[in-house]
């Protein structure tokens, strides 16, 4: 699709980033003589109501959260029925993209945190649950400070106390286990997910990895927090204690807030809880301190302090140190299932053969009454999640099942087996629907065999013949809804 020369008053320039929910644009504003940032809902969703009705909520959303650390907003309006809003442009290019140069330092990390937090705080204040925190939504602008962008899957805490049904959205490398499984999430999902990038940072790597992105939601929700100091040794216990509270699977035993987290993370840095009163920062913007930038990430500038001396008691601090070297509160991790094969199996999902030797010997039984029907395997979809701009779908089968894609364009993988159900994920393209074919295929005993003819089979249950349905014995057909990633 070509690019647009204008929406609004904002003369396109170019193209900065595409996904499923939204297209970003590079744009010049004359009003104001500056490049801005536009965002806006692709043509072909303006059907949807359901993707325009959320790319509206984030308008709002956006528009509504103003604060030195979240990227502002400058605007919002429609062109020729195209839903848009304009961004202030961030020059100084990701957490992401700093993160891949290395790991940081911990007083890097502690001075990008305590900027951060305070913009999450906020927003959580706001009522505001981000539920996609990650090193790609964390930005800078071109004097090295930091910013949260992204709140496209946000979500207002008073809409909803559940997200179950709703569907899971976010990146499963950062998810909170409650969030994972579907359950009912608040402003400590995002805390978690805060204390997975602070180890990223100090680590140069994700704390759980897999074959599948399904197998990375099964991780974080099963197995226990790493040990960070088994990969840097240099970093102080204290540093592994605040990884474990904030990545605690039991959400009760996180830290309250993210500035919380970014008190005992200063502390453990430079000694003090560090200043969280509003400065004014170079930019002209209210801020704490000066993140890096991305040309000079190793060399970080020190604490702004604007005629404001923190005084640290020698009592508090002993108070606190205490408190924060206690003993990780991590509750008993979960005994970890059996692996499985990450392929399915290959099956031709036919019914098991019937031995017809003894067939004639056998008298054959009558046919089913009308209401009695052959059982099928029962099918859920559990989760919806994204990851590098792609959907999943992860669904749960009976232990032992077989499926298969009716579709080549959709894979499915088995991910793991307790309590007999499997769960399996399936992903392809996005904003489509496909096929899945799971069976249980029935097991004829030798005593009933031949009791029917070739086109029934024999219900033990109800003593009669059941023609099978179009899918096939033990079968159902499950469709799958893949949804859209930005």
């Amino acid at each position: 699709m070509p690019i647009p020369t204008q929406i609004g008053r904002y003369k396109i320039k170019s193209e900065l980033g595409r996904g499923g929910m939204a297209t970003v644009y590079l744009a010049f504003d004359p009003s104001f003589n500056r490049d801005v940032a536009i965002k806006v809902l692709p043509r072909e969703m303006l059907h949807d109501p359901q993707f325009r009705a959320r790319f509206e909520r984030e308008i709002k959303m956006a528009a509504g959260l103003e604060h030195p650390s979240i990227v502002p907003v400058y605007d919002v309006g429609e062109d020729d029925g195209q839903p848009y809003f304009v961004m202030r442009l961030m020059t100084g290019g990701s957490l992401s993209g700093m993160i891949s140069e290395g790991m940081l330092s911990l007083e890097d990390t502690a001075r990008i945190v305590t900027k951060i937090s305070q913009g999450l705080t906020y927003a959580h204040k706001k009522g505001v649950i981000h539920r996609d925190l990650k090193p790609d939504n964390i930005l800078f602008d071109d004097n090295g400070d930091p910013f949260i962008s992204d709140f496209g899957v946000a979500r207002l805490t008073e809409s909803t106390g559940s997200l179950t049904g709703s569907g899971v959205i976010g990146t499963p490398a950062y998810m909170s286990p409650e969030q994972a499984q579907g359950t009912e999430i608040d402003s400590r999902s995002d805390i978690y997910g805060l204390g997975v990038i602070v180890y990223q940072m100090l680590s140069g790597r994700q704390p759980y990895s897999a074959d599948t992105p399904m197998g990375v939601v099964v991780k974080h929700i099963t197995e226990p927090v790493p040990e960070i100091l088994s990969m840097v040794p240099s970093l102080p216990l204290e540093v592994d204690v605040l990884i474990k509270r904030a990545m605690a699977k039991d959400k009760t035993r996180r830290y309250s807030t993210a500035v919380e987290l970014a008190k005992a993370l200063n502390l453990i840095a430079f000694g003090n809880e560090g200043d969280f009163t509003p400065t004014i920062s170079t930019s002209g913007r209210s801020g704490v301190y000066r993140a890096v930038g991305q040309s000079s990430r190793g060399k970080m500038t020190g604490l702004v302090v604007a005629g404001v001396v923190v005084l640290v008691i020698a009592i508090g601090v002993f108070l606190l140190r205490n408190q924060l070297f206690a003993p990780p509160l991590e509750p008993t991790p979960t005994p970890q299932p059996t692996a499985l094969p990450t392929q399915a199996p290959t099956s031709t999902l036919e019914p098991t053969p019937v031995p017809t030797e003894t067939a004639s010997a056998i008298p054959f039984a009558p046919a089913c009454a009308v209401g009695i029907s052959f059982p099928t395997p029962e099918v859920m979809e559990t989760n919806k999640f994204c990851t590098e701009k792609k959907p999943y779908t992860a669904v749960s089968i009976p232990e032992g099942a077989l499926f298969e894609s009716l579709d080549s364009k959709m894979i499915c993988k088995e991910e793991r087996t307790a309590d007999g159900k499997t769960t399996i994920s399936c992903g392809g393209k996005q904003l489509i629907s496909y096929k899945l074919k799971v069976c249980v295929p029935p097991v004829i005993s030798s005593a009933d065999a031949g009791k029917c003819d070739q086109d029934s089979i024999y219900d033990a249950a109800n003593r009669c013949c059941i023609t099978p349905p179009a899918e096939g014995a033990g079968c159902t057909i499950f469709k799958v809804d893949l949804g859209a990633c930005g």
